[in-house]
């Protein structure tokens, strides 16, 4: 079950590496489109310029011609000349009906030299016909600025005067709406009668203008970057009121105006965070008079983004296929690559088997265990289903034997030799070890480790026999101090480990005797022996013989015990501590601190004698812990 696992996560690492490949496609793939969209808006929005353009010229035509029927018509001539009133029902009929049909207009009107309206004729496209103002109502106009440009106008010379804020009486017409006027002086060969005048219906020219079905808006700009006219006529005449000087490109969108700036005379798009701007050059003989202007449209970024994010979330899908794809690909390359390997280590085992009787281990070239023969798994106790992942080298007990180990193999591949051995259930052995590394093809990279080992302790044990003398206690024949130090280090470096489901721990006893310098006094030093003794006595009878028992001081003493718990180490020196307690011939106790071993042996022997030291405070004749939070318990 490890391996399949092991092996899934290798397919999975894979398949992240693999998932450059659909990231990488996705980035291309969405800027490529998003290159081939902006060239296809580009391409709409100068069409649609182009048509604007085209619907101008048209419309100026129209109204051109309505122009010179009315200004030129022998009825306006025969009234400027005698103003009689059969002829002026005569000429408001006709631009009664000229305003209704063409709706290019808003104001019809003929003005004398003097500046005095003599005909009108209104037109508000949201009233559903035109008025012809009463003589009562007509105003003189002799102070407006138009009427003084008209009078330096040359006999047969149109004039165009605007585009400007709309007045009426002598009050601009709320809302601001913009004027155009056309002005045609009313001459005889020596003599001027008056003007007639031609008030344009400024927006909804635009509008019919710039009508399409893309909802674009289209803004007429003079060479300051002001609204002159505009789909909205909120942005007009920012260079006549202040509370609109904000309206105007420089201000709004000033990486447009940089580049129209740069080139005012060229057609050219420009793509910003505000959208995709498109602008080009406007000459029209309507607004000839408001000099140069650029017409510019544009894609608004919202718009944009709509129809972007549309072929991006195409391309998503696509890429999500593809990585889906490398990920079930990356798996089973993965299963099958597995299969080839655990097949060939098989192989390879099975014939190592053969050829050697003894227990054999094949691990990777981290030195974690892939595969073990049942000689080896019974050499240690351990079922070998607990052993798979395991690194062999944590089972070494001395630090300079793994050095050896781990030297000789970097150097030349293959080491022999005498360990000790520590089972992660406990097993001490000593055992004939060789190891050979086993090579790629190239011979260049090490693929696995073979082990073989020979149980030797029963050898070991008879040559330590000759030297436990120096590692132990004259008196009670306990492990002394020196043997005691060196257990614990070994112990510090073997960490728990997991056995049937159980994890096994290392802990650490020190126990004191109570009071035992009275206790000398008292009774004599024959006595203090005797109780000494008694007290190893029964550290050995009620404790297992695979925990280790030390005499460390004159009253102190150490166990170290493997279990799955320290409670279970609690009820077990809880034994001792009873047993000593009910010792009738003596009036004898201990006290206990207990300790979980940790990496650093020097700590965990602090911590078991601060627990000792807590179990005298507390009165003697008892037992203290110490948790990795290094808190009583």
């Amino acid at each position: 079950m490890k391996r399949l696992s092991q092996t899934l996560s290798k397919g999975v690492l894979i398949w992240i590496i693999c998932s450059l490949i659909p990231i990488g496609y996705y980035l291309y793939q969405t800027n490529k489109v998003s290159q081939f969209i902006v060239e296809q808006l580009e391409s709409q929005g100068f069409q649609f310029l182009s048509f604007v353009e085209t619907q101008a010229h048209n419309t100026a035509a129209r109204l051109q011609q309505s122009v010179d029927q009315l200004s030129h018509s022998s009825l306006l001539n025969q009234y400027a000349k005698n103003e009689q009133s059969t002829l002026k029902e005569y000429i408001e009929n006709q631009w009664y009906i000229t305003s209704f049909t063409s709706q290019l207009f808003y104001q019809l009107r003929y003005i004398d030299i003097h500046g005095n309206e003599r005909i009108r004729v209104n037109y508000d496209l949201e009233k559903p016909f035109p008025e012809i103002v009463p003589d009562s109502e007509l105003q003189n106009k002799s102070t407006r600025d138009y009427f003084r440009y008209a009078t330096t106008l040359k006999p047969n010379e149109q004039g165009e005067f605007g585009i400007d804020i709309e007045y009426e009486n002598h009050k601009p017409v709320i809302p601001y709406k913009p004027g155009l006027r056309i002005i045609v002086p009313i001459n005889s060969d020596t003599q001027r009668f008056g003007y007639f005048v031609a008030n344009l219906n400024v927006l909804p020219i635009i509008k019919k203008m710039t009508d399409n079905n893309q909802e674009l808006t289209v803004d007429f700009v003079d060479r300051n970057g002001f609204y002159i006219i505009s789909s909205n006529p909120n942005k007009l005449f920012g260079d006549l009121i202040s509370e609109r000087s904000q309206f105007n490109i420089p201000t709004e969108y000033p990486m447009l105006w940089k580049t129209i700036s740069q080139h005012p005379n060229k057609k050219n798009v420009v793509l910003t965070s505000k959208g995709l701007f498109f602008y080009q050059p406007f000459v029209n003989t309507v607004f000839a008079n408001s000099g140069p202007l650029i017409m510019i449209s544009h894609f608004p970024a919202a718009r944009l983004k709509q129809i972007l994010s549309s072929r991006d979330s195409m391309i998503l899908s696509q890429s999500v296929i593809i990585w889906l794809v490398l990920g079930l690909i990356s798996i089973l390359g993965s299963l099958v690559w597995n299969h080839l390997q655990v097949s060939k280590q098989s192989k390879m085992f099975a014939k190592f088997i053969m050829e050697n009787g003894m227990a054999a281990v094949i691990t990777n070239k981290n030195h974690d265990i892939i595969q073990c023969n049942h000689k080896f798994s019974k050499l240690f106790l351990i079922d070998p289903k607990h052993l798979m992942g395991k690194n062999l080298l944590h089972f070494i007990t001395e630090s300079q034997d793994l050095e050896q180990v781990i030297f000789a193999l970097d150097t030349n591949n293959e080491w022999s030799g005498d360990l000790a051995l520590l089972s992660p259930n406990g097993e001490q052995l000593v055992c004939q070890t060789s190891i050979q590394a086993h090579m790629d093809k190239r011979q260049k990279r090490v693929e696995n480790y073979i082990y073989s080992f020979a149980d030797v302790s029963n050898h070991h044990q008879v040559i330590e026999s000759l030297t436990d003398k120096n590692h132990r206690d004259p008196m009670t024949s306990l492990w002394n101090k020196a043997k005691f130090e060196d257990i614990l280090e070994i112990m510090a470096r073997h960490q728990p480990t997991q056995v049937d489901n159980d994890i096994i721990s290392n802990y650490l006893a020190i126990i004191d005797i109570d009071s035992f310098k009275t206790l000398n006094d008292t009774h004599g030093h024959r006595v203090g022996d005797e109780v000494i003794m008694y007290i190893a006595l029964q550290l050995t009878s009620l404790l297992r013989q695979s925990d280790f028992i030390a005499r460390i001081g004159g009253d102190e003493f150490a166990v170290i015990i493997q279990s799955e718990s320290i409670d279970t180490v609690c009820h077990m020196m809880n034994r001792v501590r009873v047993s000593i307690a009910s010792w009738p011939e003596y009036n004898a106790s201990i006290s206990i601190g207990i300790a979980t071993i940790s990496e650093d042996p020097i700590i965990s022997f602090t911590h078991a004698d601060q627990a000792l030291y807590r179990a005298k405070r507390k009165g003697r004749n008892c037992i203290s812990t110490h948790n990795d939070n290094i808190s009583p318990t």
